[in-house]
């Protein structure tokens, strides 16, 4: 008897609405993306641009007025059309790499049936919907990733929709810890899968240099031995 999921994953690029939402969510979170040297991209757009300079602007803002500009002056579909040949090339890694998180579902790690990826032209490369399993990643015009190889954020992303609650909720992990944690199992997990995996600057290289191939194995166990 088989009890192997079979993984769905989806790839689109964002509507003119969940473009438009996602900007607007992005600007409100500036201040955190500043404080943790984030690079943030946002439209070449005096109306935007305007926004950006001054983020008390988002507490009077006519959302309706906006929508319409960035749905008329902003909004490009064919601006993925780069980014998602190139995803789509490479997705059977990403569905490679679901597959073998599959034994981790006995501590806790969370799988979803289906993974919607949706492109993005803002945010800080990539973000992600605990609760719906969707991920959002940033491409340029020339589908050029913050990654190079944006299956490296695919995979990481859902790597921490799998560990939020189980590990970094339980264990109170501060968001460098939750980076370097994530960057350490994709880096000696998938190794095989996610070649020349790029280690972020911002991530917490002591939970990084804790996590090993086997340890990952029971997580939860490995973390809480570390805590004491």
């Amino acid at each position: 008897m088989n009890n192997t999921t079979d993984y769905k994953i989806i790839v689109r690029a964002q509507t003119a609405d969940e473009e438009f939402n996602y900007l607007i969510k992005v600007l409100g979170k500036m201040s955190f993306y500043n404080e943790h040297g984030y690079k943030i991209p946002i439209p070449d757009h005096p109306f935007f641009l305007k926004i950006s300079n001054n983020l008390d602007l988002l507490k009077s803002l006519d959302m309706e007025e906006a929508r319409d500009i960035f749905k008329r002056e902003v909004y490009d579909l064919d601006y993925f059309k780069n980014g998602l040949k190139t995803v789509i090339k490479g997705i059977s890694l990403a569905e490679k790499a679901i597959k073998r998180m599959e034994k981790w579902k006995s501590w806790g790690f969370k799988l979803f049936p289906k993974y919607e990826i949706r492109l993005t032209a803002y945010g800080p490369g990539g973000s992600y919907d605990f609760d719906a399993g969707d991920i959002i990643i940033k491409t340029k015009k020339d589908g050029i990733f913050k990654r190079r190889n944006p299956i490296h954020t695919i995979v990481h992303e859902i790597v921490h929709i799998g560990i939020e609650e189980c590990i970094i909720k339980k264990f109170k992990l501060t968001h460098i810890e939750k980076e370097g944690l994530v960057d350490a199992i994709c880096a000696n997990y998938f190794k095989d899968i996610l070649i020349d995996y790029a280690i972020q600057e911002r991530g917490d290289k002591n939970i990084f240099n804790i996590i090993s191939e086997n340890s990952i194995e029971n997580l939860p166990k490995k973390l809480k031995n570390t805590k004491k």
